[in-house]
């Protein structure tokens, strides 16, 4: 099982992290992580084991960056 987080200010302090429904295979999580990017979220996979890397290199680095701000 995998899901997207989904990473996003919205004028707050603290940027708004959202855990999206659980899809049955890695595939269809990966479609809607990149229709996600598409539309400028910063955006992981996750599974029901821990994190997996994603495709998005400077992920940690944007969420840094809006934790700072």
């Amino acid at each position: 099982m995998y899901r997207v987080k989904t990473t996003y200010r919205n004028g707050t302090e603290r940027p708004i992290i959202e855990h999206g429904p659980w899809h049955p295979a890695r595939k269809e999580a990966e479609y809607w992580a990149e229709t996600l990017r598409d539309f400028g979220y910063v955006v992981e996979i996750e599974s029901q084991h821990g994190k997996i890397e994603s495709k998005d290199d400077n992920a940690d680095l944007a969420a840094a960056l809006a934790g700072m701000a």
